[in-house]
Protein backbone atom coordinates (compact mmCIF):
# COMPACT_ATOMS: atom_id res chain seq x y z
CA UNK A 1 0.00 0.00 0.00
CA UNK A 2 1.11 3.60 -0.46
CA UNK A 3 2.09 5.50 2.32
CA UNK A 4 2.68 9.00 4.00
CA UNK A 5 6.76 8.04 3.47
CA UNK A 6 6.37 6.04 -0.22
CA UNK A 7 4.35 9.03 -1.30
CA UNK A 8 6.65 11.71 -0.40
CA UNK A 9 9.55 10.17 -1.84
CA UNK A 10 7.69 9.26 -5.22
CA UNK A 11 6.63 13.23 -5.34
CA UNK A 12 10.58 14.48 -5.09
CA UNK A 13 11.52 11.85 -7.61
CA UNK A 14 8.51 12.92 -10.15
CA UNK A 15 6.96 16.18 -8.55
CA UNK A 16 8.55 17.86 -11.89
CA UNK A 17 7.17 15.47 -14.75
CA UNK A 18 4.03 16.63 -16.68
CA UNK A 19 2.79 13.21 -17.00
CA UNK A 20 3.20 9.63 -16.07
CA UNK A 21 1.59 6.64 -17.61
CA UNK A 22 1.58 2.95 -16.78
CA UNK A 23 1.11 0.45 -19.63
CA UNK A 24 0.56 -2.55 -18.29
CA UNK A 25 1.76 -5.15 -21.34
CA UNK A 26 4.37 -3.09 -23.60
CA UNK A 27 7.28 -3.33 -23.81
CA UNK A 28 9.69 -0.34 -24.76
CA UNK A 29 9.95 -0.63 -28.55
CA UNK A 30 5.72 -0.57 -28.14
CA UNK A 31 5.73 2.83 -26.61
CA UNK A 32 8.69 4.05 -29.21
CA UNK A 33 6.13 2.80 -32.33
CA UNK A 34 2.77 4.48 -30.94
CA UNK A 35 4.64 8.01 -30.48
CA UNK A 36 5.93 7.49 -33.72
CA UNK A 37 9.79 7.47 -32.75
CA UNK A 38 12.36 5.41 -34.43
CA UNK A 39 14.03 2.92 -32.70
CA UNK A 40 17.54 4.73 -33.62
CA UNK A 41 16.78 7.62 -32.19
CA UNK A 42 16.22 5.94 -28.54
CA UNK A 43 19.41 5.84 -26.01
CA UNK A 44 19.80 4.48 -22.98
CA UNK A 45 18.94 7.26 -20.15
CA UNK A 46 18.16 7.55 -16.57
CA UNK A 47 15.77 9.83 -14.58
CA UNK A 48 18.71 12.85 -13.81
CA UNK A 49 18.65 13.09 -17.57
CA UNK A 50 14.81 14.02 -18.05
CA UNK A 51 15.27 17.30 -18.46
CA UNK A 52 17.17 16.75 -21.84
CA UNK A 53 14.50 13.99 -22.84
CA UNK A 54 11.12 14.25 -24.98
CA UNK A 55 10.18 10.73 -23.16
CA UNK A 56 11.76 8.39 -20.69
CA UNK A 57 10.77 4.52 -21.32
CA UNK A 58 11.09 1.61 -18.13
CA UNK A 59 10.45 -1.40 -18.07
CA UNK A 60 7.97 -2.09 -14.67
CA UNK A 61 6.99 -5.89 -14.13
CA UNK A 62 5.53 -6.93 -17.48
CA UNK A 63 4.83 -3.57 -18.85
CA UNK A 64 6.30 -0.31 -19.00
CA UNK A 65 6.06 3.20 -17.49
CA UNK A 66 6.24 5.97 -19.24
CA UNK A 67 7.80 9.84 -18.46
CA UNK A 68 6.30 12.96 -19.93
CA UNK A 69 8.79 16.15 -18.66
CA UNK A 70 6.59 17.76 -21.11
CA UNK A 71 2.83 17.18 -22.36
CA UNK A 72 0.94 13.83 -21.70
CA UNK A 73 0.02 10.97 -24.18
CA UNK A 74 -3.27 12.03 -26.26
CA UNK A 75 -5.78 8.91 -26.85
CA UNK A 76 -3.90 8.31 -30.06
CA UNK A 77 -0.99 7.16 -28.27
CA UNK A 78 -3.22 5.79 -25.33
CA UNK A 79 -4.80 3.62 -27.75
CA UNK A 80 -2.86 1.53 -29.74
CA UNK A 81 -0.81 0.81 -26.21
CA UNK A 82 -4.07 -0.50 -24.70
CA UNK A 83 -4.22 -3.02 -27.33
CA UNK A 84 -1.76 -4.83 -25.12
CA UNK A 85 -3.40 -4.48 -21.67
CA UNK A 86 -4.76 -1.47 -19.54
CA UNK A 87 -2.88 2.05 -19.43
CA UNK A 88 -3.40 4.85 -16.95
CA UNK A 89 -1.96 8.06 -17.70
CA UNK A 90 -2.05 10.57 -14.74
CA UNK A 91 -1.06 14.49 -15.97
CA UNK A 92 -1.03 17.64 -14.37
CA UNK A 93 0.75 20.74 -15.92
CA UNK A 94 1.02 24.77 -15.93
CA UNK A 95 -0.18 24.37 -19.59
CA UNK A 96 -2.84 21.78 -19.52
CA UNK A 97 -5.62 20.56 -16.47
CA UNK A 98 -4.55 17.71 -14.43
CA UNK A 99 -6.13 14.41 -15.96
CA UNK A 100 -6.35 10.92 -15.09
CA UNK A 101 -6.88 8.60 -18.49
CA UNK A 102 -8.04 4.72 -18.29
CA UNK A 103 -7.94 3.36 -21.48
CA UNK A 104 -8.43 -0.52 -22.53
CA UNK A 105 -8.84 -2.10 -25.76
CA UNK A 106 -12.13 -2.70 -25.33
CA UNK A 107 -14.13 0.43 -23.79
CA UNK A 108 -14.30 3.67 -24.09
CA UNK A 109 -11.54 5.81 -22.33
CA UNK A 110 -12.36 7.07 -18.98
CA UNK A 111 -10.88 10.64 -18.36
CA UNK A 112 -11.51 12.87 -15.51
CA UNK A 113 -10.04 15.58 -13.60
CA UNK A 114 -8.76 14.75 -10.41
CA UNK A 115 -9.81 17.87 -8.71
CA UNK A 116 -13.50 18.36 -10.63
CA UNK A 117 -14.66 14.85 -11.80
CA UNK A 118 -17.86 16.72 -13.51
CA UNK A 119 -15.13 19.16 -15.74
CA UNK A 120 -15.48 17.27 -19.44
CA UNK A 121 -15.58 13.69 -17.78
CA UNK A 122 -15.19 10.90 -20.80
CA UNK A 123 -17.26 9.42 -21.45
CA UNK A 124 -19.48 10.79 -19.04
CA UNK A 125 -19.78 11.32 -15.19
CA UNK A 126 -21.87 8.05 -14.64
CA UNK A 127 -18.63 6.12 -16.18
CA UNK A 128 -16.50 7.96 -14.30
CA UNK A 129 -17.43 7.48 -11.02
CA UNK A 130 -18.34 3.74 -11.92
CA UNK A 131 -14.51 4.00 -12.44
CA UNK A 132 -13.49 5.28 -9.71
CA UNK A 133 -15.57 3.18 -7.11
CA UNK A 134 -14.27 0.29 -8.97
CA UNK A 135 -10.39 0.99 -8.23
CA UNK A 136 -8.39 -0.58 -5.72
CA UNK A 137 -8.31 2.78 -4.23
CA UNK A 138 -11.69 3.62 -3.92
CA UNK A 139 -14.50 6.40 -4.13
CA UNK A 140 -12.97 7.93 -0.80
CA UNK A 141 -9.42 7.85 -1.40
CA UNK A 142 -9.63 9.62 -4.95
CA UNK A 143 -12.07 12.16 -2.94
CA UNK A 144 -9.37 12.57 -0.33
CA UNK A 145 -6.12 12.51 -2.36
CA UNK A 146 -6.20 12.14 -5.83
CA UNK A 147 -1.81 11.40 -6.43
CA UNK A 148 -2.38 8.56 -3.70
CA UNK A 149 -5.33 6.85 -5.42
CA UNK A 150 -3.52 6.78 -8.29
CA UNK A 151 -0.35 5.46 -7.21
CA UNK A 152 -2.45 2.42 -5.51
CA UNK A 153 -4.46 2.04 -8.61
CA UNK A 154 -1.24 1.59 -10.92
CA UNK A 155 0.22 -0.41 -8.44
CA UNK A 156 -2.32 -2.63 -8.06
CA UNK A 157 -3.41 -2.71 -12.05
CA UNK A 158 0.15 -3.36 -13.10
CA UNK A 159 1.46 -5.39 -10.02
CA UNK A 160 4.96 -3.70 -9.90
CA UNK A 161 5.46 -0.29 -7.57
CA UNK A 162 8.16 2.18 -8.59
CA UNK A 163 10.93 1.77 -6.24
CA UNK A 164 14.72 3.28 -5.72
CA UNK A 165 16.68 1.07 -8.08
CA UNK A 166 13.89 1.60 -10.77
CA UNK A 167 14.46 5.39 -10.61
CA UNK A 168 18.65 4.80 -10.35
CA UNK A 169 18.26 2.26 -13.37
CA UNK A 170 19.00 2.85 -17.07
CA UNK A 171 16.02 3.50 -19.34
CA UNK A 172 14.97 4.03 -22.73
CA UNK A 173 15.15 7.67 -23.22
CA UNK A 174 14.19 9.56 -26.41
CA UNK A 175 16.19 12.76 -26.93
CA UNK A 176 13.99 16.54 -26.88
CA UNK A 177 15.35 16.97 -30.80
CA UNK A 178 13.81 13.35 -31.58
CA UNK A 179 10.71 13.37 -33.84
Amino acid sequence: MIDDKYLTWFNEEFGYVDGLTWCSATSPHDVLAAYGVAAAEAEPATLALLPELRLLVGRLGKGTLVIQPNGCPTNDVLRPLAQYGPCLSVHWSDTTPPGITYVTGEKPAIFFDPFDWEFIPEPDIESVNKWISATPAGHDTWKDDWARAALITAESLFGEKVDEKWVRASHTGVPQNAS
